[in-house]
């Protein structure tokens, strides 16, 4: 499997499991809960997904998002939130 679909086939599931419903969301906040946490997370692995990127910028990324969802469940949503910034930089990395 891609790197690619291996980052959102793992949140599709993750989502599935907790019930989640995604929507867009202001990325530029830290998130108020681990439900919207988790959703910036998954529209993060949807914009990688969609970049077409090499396989060594989406594995960085799958690691991070890894990252960014253990602070989601511990509720350390600062801590989240840098993560995001930093997967927003892996991917706009050229």
């Amino acid at each position: 499997m891609k790197a690619s679909a291996r980052i959102v086939a793992a949140f599709v599931a993750l989502a599935g499991a907790s019930g989640i419903v995604f929507a867009q969301s202001d990325a530029s906040q830290a998130p108020k809960s681990a439900e919207d946490c988790l959703k910036s997370a998954f529209e993060l692995a949807q914009t990688a997904e969609s970049k077409k990127l090499a396989d060594s910028q989406l594995d960085k990324i799958e690691a991070l998002l890894t990252k960014m969802e253990s602070h989601c469940d511990a509720k350390q949503f600062a801590e989240a939130a840098a993560v995001a910034k930093d997967i927003t930089t892996a991917i706009e990395a050229k």
